[in-house]
């Protein structure tokens, strides 16, 4: 019985990977992050050292999750009314301006919260891919996505696990 647990925490310390996929699954489009994890999660094979975690959260509730990782995939919607619903793309984290006026813990976006980690001398990722889907309806309560990000959902999670297993 001790060497299966200690089997399991060994193979838990091997995943400094991790694929997080992010939103709020009641607001249409926006879950699709946490879609794409499920799908991911899914495609994952037995010898893949990569953990997969659903947040539907923000802000310092994302140190906890990032920390002591090597490896960071994150899956997330994008609104950008200039491309096209259900496109699918890597983006880099210094594309996004960390918020400079906070007011509470749930306006803390990603850049800032791993800036913070730093600061507060977490052990925070040395590589973080961001796979984005664009949106078409990220504010309708729903919990199905449109039929364009729909599809977009295993392409993202493939994605995803391609970068994840680095």
């Amino acid at each position: 019985m001790y060497s299966d647990a200690r089997a399991v925490y060994n193979r838990v310390c091997e995943m400094n990977a991790l694929i997080l996929g992010m939103g709020n699954t009641i607001m249409t489009d926006d879950g699709v992050g946490v879609h794409a994890s499920r799908a991911a999660r899914s495609l994952l094979a037995e010898t893949d050292l990569v953990d997969v975690v659903e947040a539907e959260v923000a802000g310092f509730a994302l140190l906890d999750l990032l920390r002591d990782r090597e490896r960071v995939v994150i899956i997330d919607a994008l609104t950008d009314a200039g491309r096209t619903p259900g496109e699918v793309s890597v983006e880099r984290l210094d594309a996004f301006r960390p918020t400079r006026h906070l007011c509470t813990g749930h306006e803390i976006d990603l850049p800032t919260a791993i800036e913070l980690g730093r600061q507060m001398g977490y052990e925070m990722p040395g590589e973080i891919h961001l796979v984005v889907v664009v949106v078409e309806d990220a504010r309708t309560l729903g919990e199905a996505c449109t039929p364009a990000v729909e599809r977009a959902i295993e392409p993202a999670a493939r994605l995803a696990l391609d970068l994840a297993r680095g």
